[in-house]
């Protein structure tokens, strides 16, 4: 039986993204910003967060590195 996301955990994922909103930030800083494994975080960005947050591929000298994402929020308009 699943008891559904904990609202703390959404609270350190979305404090630390506002505060890295206009770049974002890696999945894996974020996760050590939150003191969360990497796969809990991803867990809930992709699960619960999904509708808040871009999630991409990072870009180096024009090619996509798929293994390494950055997450920031979705621009509200």
């Amino acid at each position: 039986m699943s008891k559904g996301p904990d609202d703390k955990k959404i609270e350190k994922i979305t404090k630390i993204l506002k505060n890295n909103k206009k770049e974002g930030i890696w999945i894996r800083e974020l996760a050590r910003q939150v003191k969360m494994p990497i796969a809990t975080v991803y867990y809930y960005l992709s699960n619960f967060m999904e509708n808040e947050v871009e999630i991409k591929p990072a870009v180096f000298s024009g090619i996509q590195h798929k293994q390494m994402k950055i997450v920031k929020l979705r621009d509200v308009r």
